[in-house]
């Protein structure tokens, strides 16, 4: 396979090498400083202890020539430093237990014209990936990759999914011009591990100080020369570090080529789309097991109540099942994202789906007589070995009680049940999932004569969405224009704006929010007074009214617990600060006022009507206990851990009460809506 490289890709190979040669002069520069410093500290060293031989002078002599060594250390540690990959969550397989997993690896192998991996590990997770241990002699050594596949990734592609997926992770490794990534990607490291990588350093001359007092001395003056050092790879990292993302994307377009030589550009475009789904399902029912862990319970096979969660949310979102996996388009990765700013992002390392699949099409290969079969029937016997994986991955918990694994029909039946119980009815077409009406009047009402159908089209539903991308937007500007973000262009509804033009851009988008509100505010105002219509024409007009009261009154709570939680953050941020003890005890007694009503708030809280069905008679015993004690979170000189542990608990615990409240009265004012309707 002879694949060409684009001028982009030569192009950013170029920049790529360019930085990291003045990475190189750089820190040779430091190097003969660094050796400079040193032998004048040892020279040093030596001449104070020979002018005059006693205790203090030898003390002073090896504290000034160890500042010299420190430095050289801090210079050359990163020589010695493995990257090693945490294989725990890995379960290792040979050749005699999957001989049709290893063939199929053969053939990918043969195709991509790179080596066969070194081992070849499965984990649960949606993802797959080549991986090596690697240090400083990676760049120069030849070194065997290993290859990671995950049975979550198994569970939602395709014989030939699979195939372009890992044909793509091999890409990586099969041309030469892939080699110049791997040494940018080494020296980044590099850079890295002299920046932020520094405990073990720190320990290191943390013990040498603590040996004397005129070593710490020392000490203190090696940690401001090296912070030097570090502000000078600092400036150096941004720079090998944009490059090397910039040809990271580059790397990710030609391993895409490889990928579409071998399989044809359509494999590889339905896995892309799929993914975020993959992943979402796969992440739903590792919640679920969290929430069901006082229960003790653990599943039998995670992928087929993956597989089934998958199905479930494709169908939700009107997405079609073929061949028993969701056929994801591309105007359905973007339904949630209604967003018109556009920022490209130089620090990413891969590029966005959408310019991905656009190159893709572009290579237009198409391959004949495709393999659609599950990509599972790769494995001997799959179901076997997805139901290891997930004892191994379940083994890893600690249950406080005894365990129960569950049936597939019995997660079924639970999830679908949670489902109900924590969404709005999906014939509201999503329209209350970032929208909380306020803002109607309950006095000037209008006899309606709307329907359903009009009222909650495709059209109405995107408004909220609009407007939260909007306000996002705003915020993302604001960003841009206080220089909290290194941007210098970004496109807004398909206009291209500089960073000077960003008070423009945000004026514009101010306008349209602000006629995103009116066109809500009217429209809820219609939604009112059809359901107040129907609830007349029922004699049920007063039990709706009470129920909307109610859910308006929380509202008003409900911004009042959130400014009271913001005023608890603030009361006690000075915990996480070093302060005088005189300071933190006046700062409690501060608080105490705010405590008192913290106690009031969760004791309201947890004896509402809405919450008595799902109340959790553990936090209940907790909240109660709080209120109830007086708790010291300051004695003496110290902080009482213990005590300010279950005051974060509480403050917490009142968040999510706050919320989850919230949420309740809400369900309860549609589920009554949709009542009237029946």
């Amino acid at each position: 396979m002879d694949i060409q490289i684009s001028p982009e890709f030569k192009k950013q190979t170029s920049k790529a090498i360019i930085a990291i040669v003045l990475f190189i002069l750089v820190y040779l520069l430091l190097i003969v400083l660094g050796f400079l410093i040193t032998i004048a500290c040892i020279a040093g060293g030596i001449t104070i202890i020979v002018a005059r031989p006693m205790f203090i002078t030898l003390a002073l002599g090896i504290g000034l020539a160890s500042l010299g060594v420190m430095i050289i250390i801090f210079l050359f540690k990163f020589l010695f430093k493995r990257n090693k990959t945490d294989l725990s969550k890995f379960t290792e397989v040979k050749r005699s237990q999957e001989p049709k997993l290893f063939a199929f690896i053969d053939e990918i192998v043969a195709e991509t014209n790179t080596n066969f991996p070194k081992k070849v590990f499965l984990s649960t997770e949606v993802n797959a990936s080549v991986f090596y241990d690697s240090n400083f002699w990676s760049m120069f050594l030849p070194i065997k990759k290993n290859l990671h596949i995950g049975m979550g990734l198994v569970n939602s592609v395709t014989h030939d999914e699979l195939k372009a997926i890992l044909a793509h992770e091999f890409g990586h490794f099969s041309q030469r011009t892939m080699k110049v990534g791997s040494f940018v990607y080494n020296v980044n490291q590099i850079i890295y591990n002299m920046l932020y990588d520094n405990d073990s350093y720190g320990n290191l001359i943390q013990k040498w100080a603590n040996i004397s007092g005129y070593f710490s001395i020392f000490v203190a003056a090696a940690v401001k020369i090296i912070q030097g050092i570090q502000w000078i790879l600092q400036k150096m990292y941004g720079i090998v570090n944009k490059n090397y993302m910039a040809l990271s994307r580059e790397m990710e377009f030609h391993a895409d080529e490889v990928a579409a030589n071998v399989t044809g550009y359509l494999p590889l475009k339905t896995s892309l789309l799929r993914m975020d789904l993959a992943d979402k399902s796969y992440n739903s029912v590792l919640e679920f097991y969290e929430s069901k862990y006082n229960e003790g319970w653990i599943s039998e096979n995670i992928f087929k109540e993956h597989s089934f969660i998958m199905n479930f949310y494709a169908k939700k979102q009107g997405i079609s099942i073929i061949d028993q996996l969701p056929e994801v388009k591309p105007e359905n990765t973007n339904f949630f994202n209604t967003s018109k700013l556009v920022i490209k992002n130089q620090w990413a390392s891969h590029p966005e789906m959408d310019e991905r699949i656009a190159a893709l099409e572009k290579i237009g290969i198409v391959k004949t007589n495709p393999n659609i079969e599950p990509a599972s029937n790769i494995f001997v016997n799959a179901i076997d070995t997805e139901e290891k994986l997930t004892q191994k991955l379940f083994g890893n918990v600690n249950y406080t009680s005894e365990s129960i694994t569950i049936n597939f029909e019995k997660f079924k039946e639970q999830f679908e049940a949670d489902y109900i119980k924590e969404s709005f009815d999906e014939v509201f077409k999503g329209y209350y999932n970032q929208h909380s009406p306020t803002n109607f009047s309950m006095v000037n009402t209008t006899t309606s004569t709307d329907s359903f159908d009009n009222l909650f089209n495709d059209e109405v539903a995107n408004i909220p969405r609009e407007l939260a991308n909007a306000q996002q937007d705003i915020m993302i500007l604001q960003g841009i224009k206080e220089g909290n973000y290194d941007i210098n262009t970004f496109d807004y509804e398909g206009v291209k704006y500089s960073k000077n033009e960003v008070t423009k851009a945000i004026q514009k988008i101010e306008e349209e929010i602000k006629k995103l509100q009116e066109k809500l505010k009217l429209h809820d105002q219609n939604i009112y007074d059809y359901f107040h219509t129907i609830a007349s024409q029922k004699n049920k007009k007063l039990e709706f009214e009470s129920v909307t009261k109610k859910y308006l009154s929380f509202d008003k709570n409900f911004d009042e617990n959130f400014e009271l939680h913001s005023k608890i953050s603030n009361a006690l941020e000075f915990i996480s600060k070093e302060t005088p003890y005189e300071i933190i005890r006046e700062h409690f007694e501060t608080f105490r006022p705010l405590e008192k009503r913290l106690k009031e708030e969760l004791n309201k809280l947890i004896n509402l009507s809405v919450y008595q069905n799902e109340s959790n008679p553990e936090l209940l015993k907790e909240i109660e206990s709080f209120t109830n004690e007086y708790l010291s979170y300051f004695v003496g000189k110290e902080y009482k851990d213990d005590q300010l542990q279950i005051l974060f608990k509480m403050i917490h615990s009142f968040q999510f009460l706050n919320q989850r409240i919230f949420f309740l009265h809400k369900k309860e004012w549609l589920d009554y809506q949709l009542q009237l309707l029946a």
